[in-house]
């Protein structure tokens, strides 16, 4: 509308110009008309031809009221005395977090990203009834939302229970499902419910780290506990090693002492059996060399005979 006022005040200021009375300047004020003119022209040319952007849709109101028909991407010629509103089609996310109380009375806050697109087709109602896509999202998406998460809190009996799978699949499917039947009436899509992030209550948090903490001591205890086991394990192993040792070492004593003893044993019994046994044993030890005696002139005798 605004161009096409402008345009219109081109015209009229190029048609004062070409009546002026004034001969000395009638050239300049031919020059200045004509320049107004096209300058209008391409004002009113503005205003009778627009171009929807890829993935867009431009909804028309005439002096205020809607119109149903739609401008999708391209060029259009149209009437100068329309005003546009353009709507975005393409898929969007809105992120949202939210607190949610679980039955035990604490509240956890989650993060919750919602895939959406506008429907082309309603985006007349859309401006009739809420404005823009971005109204829409305040108006309905967002208190929706933000109302099942707290509906579906109070079945969940405690807040940790927020990070189990089956807990987070079962919102999602309620999220989507939700959304999408309360959402499709008021032009928007719903494509796509995710479950970002999920943060617990402080006093839960500090609970777990500390869990943790003593789990991790216990953990440690556990280690020191089985590496003195094992140690006290490898010096009994060597003390047994040690033990079978000393045994074998003792038991080839034994052996080589019992063994030493019959054959004693075994030499007094042949002696007994034999008593000439010592004297041809001494006969043997003899070297043939008769002893010498100073002193005298007596040589002593040696009687060899066997008595």
């Amino acid at each position: 509308m605004f161009k096409l006022l402008l345009a219109i005040t081109l015209f009229f200021i190029g048609f004062l110009l070409l009546k002026s009375p004034d001969e000395n300047k009638k050239e300049i004020f031919k020059f200045a008309s004509f320049g107004a003119f096209f300058a209008g022209v391409i004002f009113l040319l503005s205003t009778v031809i627009i171009t929807v952007p890829a993935g867009h849709v431009k909804v028309a109101t005439f002096f205020g009221k809607v119109q149903d028909n739609t401008f999708h991407e391209g060029l259009h010629i149209v009437n100068p005395l329309l005003d546009f509103t353009t709507f975005d089609l393409r898929q969007k996310t809105h992120k949202e977090t939210a607190g949610i109380p679980a039955e035990d009375k604490l509240i956890t806050h989650m993060d919750v990203s919602v895939q959406y697109r506008t429907i082309g087709q309603m985006t007349p109602d859309i401006l009739r009834n809420t404005g823009t896509t971005e109204a829409l999202i305040q108006v309905h998406l967002i208190p929706k939302l933000r109302s099942i998460l707290r509906e579906q809190g109070k079945g969940v009996a405690m807040s940790q229970d927020f990070f189990k799978e089956t807990v987070q699949r079962q919102l999602q499917e309620t999220l989507q499902v939700g959304l999408a039947e309360f959402l499709a009436s008021k032009g928007l899509q719903i494509e796509t419910v995710l479950i970002r992030d999920v943060v617990l209550p402080d006093v839960i948090r500090t609970a777990i780290t500390e869990t943790k903490r003593r789990e991790q001591e216990v953990l440690k205890q556990q280690a020191e506990l089985q590496r003195f086991a094992t140690e006290q394990d490898q010096k009994v192993k060597q003390a047994e090693s040690e033990l079978r040792a000393a045994k074998l070492e003792a038991q080839k004593i034994k052996e080589l002492a019992d063994a030493e003893a019959y054959k004693i044993d075994v030499i007094n019994k042949t002696l007994a059996k034999s008593p000439n046994y010592i004297e041809l044993k001494k006969v043997e030890q003899w070297n043939g060399v008769l002893p010498v005696y100073t002193g005298g002139d007596n040589i002593p005798m040696i009687d060899l005979r066997r008595k």
